[in-house]
């Protein structure tokens, strides 16, 4: 069976290593590889993955360009990636048009490194703009373990950012709200909304895993680890453990992920 980790993080080697141990430090979580995309490769290897999805992020708005020049380096298979935008950058949908020509499949963005929230009007040319060139936009939802209250990615954020922009392609990492899944059940289940189940293994009960995937709709569910802070083989063989069935298996590994960012799914 094929699998695909639809949310992974790598760097430019000459940073990798100590970005991850600075990372990995602060938020007193050991990294599973050094942070460099041979790493990674490594990794995938071990764990029996076909591809992965690396998830760049800018903390500032100066960052956007050269962070998109190398993502757009690293865009090749095996290693795919996402490109960035931080809510501040001028001139938004030219920016996304230009990864859009690039041939990256979308961006990543997260609210705490790039403080913003959700239902913030600074993300609103940049979801028109994601929405109208079919580009994908991982968002980090729910918590997060390297920061501290009050956290700002709501399921109720995520929600709006849903009914504002009807036909965005987006994916609400970790289940939809890290430690928030009380509330994702109740205003994300059953959305078109992509939920990633990255970061959620022993956290969330097997079941609940399941029921809330088969409620939501597993055509709208795909396979991430959040690796380096989670080990990809330790994740895979824990999600192979659930009770899915095989078809249901295939759509999360492979199949949601291929047309979400339009690789063979065969």
């Amino acid at each position: 069976m094929k699998c695909f980790d639809i949310h992974v993080h790598i760097f430019p080697d000459k940073i990798a290593a100590r970005t991850v141990e600075m990372l990995g430090s602060h938020a007193k979580i050991a990294p599973t590889y050094d942070g460099s995309r041979a790493g990674l490769v490594a990794s995938m290897e071990r764990a029996g993955l076909a591809g992965a999805l690396n998830c760049p992020i800018a903390t500032k708005k100066e960052q956007v360009v050269s962070i998109n020049e190398w993502a757009a380096a690293q865009n090749r298979w095996p290693v795919l990636s996402l490109g960035t935008i931080h809510p501040d950058t001028p001139e938004p949908a030219a920016v996304l048009a230009s990864l859009k020509a690039r041939g990256l499949p979308g961006i990543k963005l997260h609210p705490e490194y790039q403080q913003f929230t959700p239902d913030d009007p600074r993300l609103w040319p940049i979801g028109r703009a994601c929405r109208d060139l079919g580009l994908v936009l991982l968002l980090h939802a729910g918590e997060d373990i390297g920061f501290d209250p009050p956290y700002h990615s709501s399921p109720e954020g995520v929600r709006h950012l849903v009914e504002e922009h009807p036909g965005l392609k987006l994916v609400a990492a970790h289940f939809g709200g890290w430690r928030l899944w009380d509330e994702v059940d109740r205003r994300l289940v059953g959305q078109p909304v992509y939920l990633d189940v990255s970061f959620i293994f022993g956290m969330l009960p097997d079941a609940r895993i399941v029921e809330m995937a088969r409620r939501h709709g597993v055509e709208r569910v795909v396979y991430g680890s959040d690796a380096p802070w989670r080990s990809q083989a330790d994740d895979l063989r824990y999600f192979l453990s659930l009770p899915f069935t095989v078809e249901e298996q295939e759509r999360i590994l492979w199949r949601n992920a291929a047309g979400l960012l339009g690789f063979d799914a065969g």
